[in-house]
């Protein structure tokens, strides 16, 4: 069965601290991740990974993937509050006629000092 886990499933955290978010999956046939971050409105796309091993950054967010253990790590440095949202992780496997994306998420909640 394809499925896909967050955790932590919420935080809350104070500026310029670093969090990092969890996403294992179990797909057949794993195609891609993606991590989106979701405020009031529709998702906004941050990181599509396919390759194990290779890191991708933005400013103070960066994420890897492993395919071999079937995970991914979304870590964010030196949160602020503009950081506050809902992360998305989704699972794109190959399919026909079903569809694969699957996807929790993890609520990060940036304080003030």
């Amino acid at each position: 069965e394809d499925k896909v886990v967050q955790s932590p499933p919420s935080l809350v955290v104070h500026e310029e601290d670093s969090v990092t978010l969890n996403c294992s999956y179990e797909a057949a046939n794993f195609r891609s991740l993606l991590w989106y971050k979701q405020e009031k409105k529709a998702p906004t796309f941050l990181f599509i990974l396919t390759s194990s091993g290779i890191e991708k950054k933005s400013g103070s967010l960066s994420s890897i993937l492993d395919k071999t253990e079937h995970f991914s790590i979304l870590n964010i440095t030196a949160t602020q509050t503009r950081d506050s949202a809902t992360y998305l992780c989704a699972v794109e496997a190959q399919c026909s006629l079903v569809t694969c994306s699957l996807y929790s998420n993890s609520t990060v909640e940036a304080l003030q000092p």
